[in-house]
């Protein structure tokens, strides 16, 4: 006995896309692309790093977040240099 490869396929195609995760909708639509100039997510944007912390302060994994690899890479660098500049807390209340 062994899965049923279609019926996954068919349950993925009615979802709309194929492994879209929690939050199908991009969080950085206009950066990165190949005329963006500047880093992808700045320290300074407080309110851009906390949409991405849990209540507890801890940074959301990049499926439940809807980052690539690149974008959660930045905002790793971006939230502790913000927790650093006491922007951020390091704990949640």
């Amino acid at each position: 006995m062994g899965f049923d490869n279609n019926r996954d396929r068919d349950r993925d195609r009615d979802k709309g896309q194929a492994g879209t995760g929690l939050n199908a909708a991009r969080r950085f639509p206009d950066r990165g692309g190949p005329d963006w100039v500047g880093p992808i997510v700045d320290y300074k944007e407080v309110e851009l790093l906390r949409k991405f912390l849990t209540s507890s302060s801890k940074m959301m994994s990049r499926k439940r977040g809807g980052a690539n690899a690149q974008e959660q890479k930045a905002l790793k660098l971006a939230v502790k240099r913000a927790r650093f500049m006491a922007l951020i807390p390091y704990r949640g209340a």
